[in-house]
C-alpha cells in the first residue's frame, strides 16, 4: 500500500483534518475498510507506524520456533538491525517494526524462542512469491549481507509518494465538503478554479480535480490494500 510507507503518509495527511472532521457517532468496525486492523482504526491517530496483520501484508512476516533438530545459525540480533519503530507484546506473542531505506518490516514473533531460534512461516496464498521474497531478504540480512529489508516490489517510488500525498489532500478537502473547485484550487494550485462556469466546464484543471476525487476515495476506501500487496 507496503508499501506500508504510505500508511504513515496517510495518517499524517489525517492528522491535520482530524480537528475539522466529525466524529462517528456509531463505533467503527475492526474490519472497516475490508482490511482486518491489529488496532482499532476508531482510536486517535499517532506519530507510530500502523501494526498491518500478516494476512493483509506480504511485508509482516510470522516467525515461530525452529523444531528442535535444526542447527540455526543466526537468530533476531535487533542491534542489528537498529532501534525497533515499534515493540509490542500481548497475548499472541511480540510485534516489532523495523526501519530502513527500503521501507518498514514488520515482524510477529510466536514467543521468545522464535526469537532465538527463527524460522519463518510462509503461508501459500496469492502473495506468498512475495512473502517468500521478504523472508529471503530477512535471511541475507541476518547474515551479515548488505540488503534492503523489503523487495522493489513493496517499495514506493518518489512518484507514487508524491502522488499519495495529492491524492490524500484532496481526500481531506472532499472530505470535508470541499467540491472539484476546491480541489482544483488548494490541491492543484490552478487559477482556473476562478474562472466562470463555461471556461471552468472545460477545463482541463476540473477534469483533473474530479479525477482526483474519484481516486482519492477509492483509495481510503479499499485502495490501500494494494499498496500493501505492491500493485
Amino acid at each position: 500500500m507496503p508499501t506500508t510507507a504510505a500508511i504513515s503518509l496517510a495518517r499524517s495527511a489525517r492528522l491535520r483534518a482530524t480537528a475539522l472532521i466529525p466524529k462517528p457517532s456509531e463505533v467503527v468496525s475492526h474490519v472497516d475498510g475490508g482490511c482486518g486492523f491489529a488496532h482499532d482504526p476508531a482510536s486517535p491517530v499517532g506519530p507510530e507506524p500502523a501494526i498491518w496483520l500478516p494476512e493483509a501484508s506480504p511485508g509482516t512476516l510470522i516467525l515461530e520456533p525452529a523444531p528442535p533438530d535444526f542447527k540455526i545459525v543466526h537468530s533476531i540480533d535487533r542491534i542489528a538491525f537498529g532501534q525497533p519503530l515499534i515493540e509490542r507484546a500481548d497475548a499472541d506473542g511480540r510485534e516489532l517494526v523495523i526501519a530502513d531505506g527500503s521501507g518498514e518490516l514488520y515482524i510477529r514473533l510466536r514467543d521468545e524462542q522464535a526469537a532465538r531460534r527463527p524460522a519463518v512461516l510462509v503461508p501459500l496464498d496469492s502473495m506468498g512469491a512475495l512473502r517468500a521474497d521478504v523472508a529471503l531478504l530477512l535471511a541475507r540480512r541476518l547474515a551479515g549481507q548488505r540488503t534492503g529489508l523489503l523487495p522493489a516490489a513493496l517499495r514506493l517510488t518518489s512518484f507514487q509518494k508524491r502522488r499519495l500525498i495529492q491524492l490524500l489532500h484532496a481526500f481531506d478537502v472532499h472530505d470535508l465538503g470541499g467540491g472539484p473547485r476546491d480541489v482544483a484550487a488548494k490541491v492543484l494550485a490552478s487559477d482556473h478554479a476562478q474562472r466562470r462556469s463555461v471556461e471552468w466546464k472545460d477545463s482541463h484543471a476540473r477534469r483533473k480535480a474530479n479525477r482526483l476525487i474519484h481516486d482519492s476515495v477509492a483509495l481510503v476506501e479499499r485502495g490501500y490494500l494494494k499498496l500493501l500487496r505492491g500493485l
